[in-house]
């Protein structure tokens, strides 16, 4: 098929290399020139497992393109994906003006029969806007111009599997003709045994926000769970554990720590909160799991001060700036935010990430930059970790302590073993778990 996708972006990219590595004829554009470029040259503008490599596979084998000119995108395609971004704007409802440009700029280059895809996450009601849009552009096209819903449920990190091996499709349509436009996009994927889930429009925009927003919930039920433990002395990966073993519960996002972030769970969190409050319903809970996700970082603050005291003039190292490992994304990044407050009471701020440190620095520039996780650690009063990159969970413990003025770690993951911190002489704070103090550590060498 003919497929054209507007916006290079995290989901736009991932979709132009997928449907090209399915066989089919795609072509990009983006109102970024510079990014077009790169993007010929085979280079991506960020950084996501196996995603250059497909992305010169595309291009070498000729079935993906990328132009400046939209119209060369548009004027011969199937199938359009919009998969432009939808920033929250200060209302917390979604900016579409992106959205609405490319349906007009669809509409303006369109040919023939076309159906118009949403890709990006918008909120109940966008298609229909959308629709409107372009028949008032090409009244002409008014029968041949569909639209259709086929929201993304990409991980960072993980995107080009979750496009190609994906736990189901979901593509919300209006027509017979739609649904089986979208099930000749997705045949070979379908044809190896995963899922369509076919609807109408509006239960797959909803369902988008919904899977999100649940996802995000799980989350801070887990952090606030683990508020609990630290005041009763459980530990909440033990609890967490009891739990996932019901298959009703199951252990995934359940995972206490510094919360999430991203750019989709906190804008989608809100937008669904200020969609369902137009339509009359509060959904009050949403603002709360949004205010434990925020308070995972007061949480962390909490533990470095009972660690240090005061935070002046105290080096603090982070390990870990993008918001996930597998990203070089720091978009809502919790080591930021922690980076942020740490700064603002005076201490000094050291970070060190396999991928995120140009765009950390960019965020805070007051962040000095490692070169590695000892570096980092060299003369720090304490250590946080923040993402959970595999390089950070095979460090020699011993020689981090060694180099640190301190050996004070806190985990904001919980990925280290206590017993393990304890061996190597380290005072040990985790989420939700009882703490080593310095005094505890110091007694492994007493006789």
């Amino acid at each position: 098929m003919q497929i054209g996708v507007i916006g290079t972006g995290h989901v736009g990219l991932v979709t132009c290399v997928s449907l090209a590595h399915l066989g089919h004829d795609v072509c990009g554009t983006d109102s970024d020139a510079d990014k077009i470029a790169q993007l010929q040259d085979g280079m991506s503008p960020f950084f996501e497992p196996d995603l250059e490599g497909m992305l010169q596979e595309g291009l070498s084998c000729g079935r993906l393109h990328f132009v400046s000119h939209p119209a060369e995108a548009i004027r011969e395609a199937d199938v359009v994906f919009i998969s432009v971004g939808t920033p929250p704007r200060a209302s917390g409802d979604a900016n579409l003006v992106a959205v609405e440009a490319a349906g007009r700029t669809v509409a303006r280059h369109a040919t023939g029969r076309c159906l118009v895809v949403e890709k990006s996450t918008v909120p109940t009601g966008t298609a229909h806007r959308l629709r409107r849009a372009l028949r008032r552009e090409r009244p002409d096209l008014a029968l041949e111009l569909e639209v259709a819903s086929n929201p993304e449920f990409l991980s960072e990190g993980n995107a080009i599997k979750n496009a190609l091996e994906p736990d189901r499709i979901l593509v919300g349509a209006e027509s017979e003709w739609a649904h089986q436009v979208m099930r000749s996009v997705y045949a070979p994927i379908i044809a190896s045994g995963c899922e369509i889930v076919e609807t109408d429009i509006a239960t797959a925009e909803l369902a988008k926000h919904a899977s999100n927003a649940f996802l995000a919930l799980r989350i801070s039920f887990v952090n606030a769970l683990a508020r609990l433990c630290e005041r009763t002395g459980a530990d909440v990966l033990a609890v967490s554990d009891v739990m996932g073993k019901d298959p009703r519960i199951g252990r995934h996002f359940l995972s206490a720590g510094l919360g999430y972030g991203g750019s989709c769970f906190p804008k989608d969190l809100i937008a669904l909160k200020r969609i369902s409050s137009q339509l009359g319903y509060e959904f009050p809970f949403l603002a709360e799991v949004a205010r434990v996700n925020d308070e995972t970082i007061e949480a962390a603050l909490e533990k470095i001060r009972d660690a240090l005291w005061n935070m002046e003039g105290k080096r603090i190292a982070l390990l870990g700036l993008s918001f996930k490992p597998g990203t070089d994304d720091v978009r809502f990044a919790p080591a930021l935010s922690l980076a942020r407050r740490l700064l603002e009471e005076g201490a000094q701020v050291v970070g060190y990430d396999p991928m995120g440190m140009a765009n950390a620095r960019q965020d805070v520039p007051e962040i000095e930059t490692a070169s590695d996780s000892y570096d980092a650690a060299e003369g720090a009063h304490c250590v946080v970790l923040c993402t959970e990159w595999d390089e950070f969970l095979n460090l020699d413990l011993e020689k981090l302590g060694r180099l640190m003025a301190h050996p004070i770690m806190i985990d904001g993951r919980n990925v280290f073993d206590s017993d393990a911190m304890r061996a190597a002489g380290f005072a040990y704070y985790a989420a939700g778990r009882p703490p080593i103090t310095e005094e505890d550590a110091s007694a492994r060498s007493q006789p």
